[in-house]
C-alpha cells in the first residue's frame, strides 16, 4: 500500500475534484466510503452537487471560523493505493483503513476536538490500482490545530502493518514482514511486456516449491534448473567452497539481460540459511551441494520418476494424517504452524506448476496465500526441521511421478485432504485473532479453487472411494483426453481452463 500526502487550502475545491471526472476522466463510480465523527455524509452513493459543495463547505468550516490557515494550507490530503492485482478490498475494509489512518495520524484522539475528514472511493483506475482519497481538516472544531509532524513517517508505519492486517502486497523496503514487496519498475514491466504475474513472484513460488520437495540441499538446486530457471550461488569472500547464498532469475527475452533476485529478496523465509535447517547437512550432502552449485547443468540424482498411481496414494494418505494430527496442535504453537503452511505452500505451488504450468491460477493464488501465512513475526520461536516423511515428501511425488488412468481420482482426493489442511490453518489463524488471514484462506477454497472446481463439473461422476466416503471424480478415459489434449510447455499439465476440486464441507 502507497500513501501519498499533499496539503492545499480549499476543502471546497478538493472535494469537486475528488467526485469530478478526474484529469483523464478517470474517476468512476464516486461515493464516500466514511467521515469522521466531526463530518456526516451519506455513505456508498453518488452525492448531487449541493451534496458535493456542502461536503467541501464542511472541511473549510472550522478553518473559515478561526482564521488559522496553517503554513501549507488547512486541507490533508492522502491518497492510499494498491498495486495491480492485489487482493479486492470492499468498502466496508477501505472505511476500516480509512479510520485507522485517520485514528493514528491524530485527527480523532481522545480529549481533542476532532477534526472533519472524508474518505472518498473511485474503485480500480485505468492502470488496475484500488485507491482510496481521505481529505481532512487541519484545523480542529475548537479552532486548535491537528499536529501532523512527521506525518509521512507515521503514514508509513500504518501502511505497514495494514500490508500485514489485510494481507496486501508489502511494498518494497518495508522491514520485518518477510514478504519483500514490488517495486514500481516490477509493476510497469509486468504491465509492460504483459506477463502473467512479476516475475519475482513467480520465482519466489518456483523455490518454495523446490525448497519442500527437496530432502538435500544438491536437489534443491537440481530442482531449480530442472524447473527452467537461471540459478547462481554466491560463495564466501576470497573462496569457492562455501556458498553462502544465491540468486535466481527468469530466462530472458533474446538481447535483455537477466534480472536477479537473491534468495532474500523473494521473501524472508527463502534465504540459504533459512533452507538447510529443512535439509540433511551430512558432510557428504554439503561436498555435493558445492559440486551440483558449481557445475553448468545438473549432475545426475536419484529424484527421477516416483512412479504412479500407488504414489499419489501415499501422498494422500500422508496429508490426511497431517490434516489430522493439527487438530492436537495448540494454536500458539507456532512453529509447528509456520512449518505447516511452508510444507503445504511448497506442495500447492508443485501443484500449480504440474497443471496450470506457465498460467498461474488458482493453485498458485492458494500457495502465495499460504507462504504469507508461513512468515515468521518478529520474537516469533524458529520454525524447526519437519518429519523426513512430512508433507515435502507430498511434494516430491507430486513433481516426479507418473499419471495413469488410476492417478485422476487419488489426484483429485489429494485436493480435498489439502482443503482440510487449509482449513485448518484457518481456524487457527481465527483462534490468534488474524481475521484477515483466516479470510484469505477460505477464499482461496470456497472462491478461487471452487470456481475451478465449476468449470470441470460436467465432467465429473461419484465415485466411492476405500473408506466409504463419497468423493467427485473423472471418469478415467475423460480425465486422460483432458490431460493429452492440455499439455503445456515441457511436457507439464496446463489445465488453467480444465481443472476441478471438491473440498470436504
Amino acid at each position: 500500500m502507497i500513501g501519498k500526502i499533499s496539503k492545499g487550502s480549499s476543502g471546497r475545491g478538493l472535494t469537486r475534484y475528488l467526485f469530478g471526472p478526474g484529469k483523464a476522466n478517470e474517476h468512476r463510480d464516486q461515493r464516500v466510503i466514511a467521515t469522521g465523527v466531526a463530518l456526516w455524509a451519506e455513505e456508498g452513493h453518488t452525492l448531487s452537487d449541493r451534496e458535493i459543495a456542502d461536503l467541501g463547505a464542511s472541511l473549510d468550516a472550522a478553518n473559515d471560523s478561526y482564521g488559522r490557515n496553517p503554513t501549507g494550507g488547512h486541507i490533508w490530503h492522502v491518497s492510499l493505493s494498491l498495486p495491480p492485482g492485489d487482493r479486492p478490498l470492499t468498502d466496508d475494509q477501505w472505511g476500516e483503513i480509512a479510520n485507522c489512518v485517520m485514528s493514528a495520524m491524530g485527527f480523532e484522539r481522545e480529549g481533542l476536538e476532532p477534526a472533519a475528514w472524508v474518505a472518498v472511493g473511485h474503485g480500480t483506475s485505468a492502470q488496475g490500482n484500488q485507491h482510496l482519497h481521505i481529505a481532512a481538516s487541519l484545523v480542529r472544531l475548537d479552532g486548535t490545530r491537528v499536529e501532523i509532524w512527521q506525518d509521512r513517517k507515521t503514514l508509513s508505519l500504518v501502511c505497514a502493518e495494514l500490508e500485514h492486517t489485510y494481507d496486501l502486497t508489502v511494498v518494497e523496503g518495508r522491514a520485518g514482514k518477510g514478504m519483500p514487496g514490488l517495486t514500481r519498475a516490477e509493476l510497469e514491466r509486468t504491465a509492460r511486456e504483459q506477463l502473467a504475474e512479476p516475475p519475482r513472484i513467480a520465482l519466489a513460488r518456483m523455490v518454495r516449491k523446490a525448497s519442500v520437495a527437496s530432502e538435500t540441499e544438491a536437489e534443491f538446486v537440481r530442482q531449480l534448473r530442472g524447473s527452467g530457471i537461471l540459478v547462481r550461488p554466491r560463495f564466501e569472500t576470497g573462496g569457492t567452497e562455501a556458498v553462502i547464498g544465491y540468486s535466481v532469475a527468469m530466462r530472458p527475452r533474446a538481447g535483455d539481460s537477466p534480472i536477479w533476485f537473491g534468495g532474500g529478496k523473494l521473501a524472508k523465509d527463502l534465504t540459504l540459511p533459512s533452507l538447510r535447517q529443512f535439509w540433511e547437512l551430512s558432510p557428504a550432502d554439503r561436498q555435493a551441494a558445492v559440486a551440483e552449485w558449481t557445475v553448468a547443468t545438473s549432475i545426475s540424482g536419484k529424484e527421477a520418476v516416483v512412479g504412479g498411481a500407488g504414489d499419489w496414494q501415499r501422498a494422500v494418505d500422508v496429508v490426511s494424517d497431517a490434516a489430522e494430527q493439527l487438530a492436537n496442535v495448540p494454536v500458539s504453537d507456532l512453529a509447528v504452524w509456520r512449518g505447516v503452511a511452508r510444507e503445504t505452500a511448497g506442495v500447492i505451488a508443485t501443484l500449480s506448476r504440474r497443471i496450470e504450468g506457465n498460467s498461474p491460477g488458482p493453485l498458485a493464488a492458494t500457495a502465495d496465500a499460504l507462504a504469507r501465512s508461513a512468515q515468521s513475526r518478529p520474537n516469533d520461536p524458529v520454525v524447526s526441521r519437519s518429519p523426513r516423511r512430512g508433507l515435502g515428501g507430498v511434494a516430491a511425488i507430486v513433481a516426479q511421478s507418473g499419471m495413469t488412468n488410476e492417478s485422476p481420482m487419488a489426484w483429485m482426493m489429494l485436493l480435498d485432504q489439502l482443503g482440510r489442511t487449509l482449513r485448518a490453518m484457518s481456524a487457527a489463524h481465527v483462534a490468534r485473532g488474524e481475521a484477515e488471514m483466516a479470510t484469505v484462506l477460505v477464499e482461496c477454497l470456497e472462491g478461487e479453487l471452487a470456481a475451478l472446481h465449476d468449470r470441470f463439473a460436467s465432467r465429473w461422476v461419484d465415485r466411492p472411494v476405500p473408506d466409504g466416503r463419497g468423493v467427485r471424480a473423472l471418469d478415467g478415459s475423460q480425465v486422460m483426453e483432458a490431460l493429452d489434449s492440455s499439455a503445456g510447455l515441457d511436457g507439464e499439465l496446463d489445465l488453467d481452463q480444465e481443472a476441478g476440486l471438491d473440498f470436504e464441507r
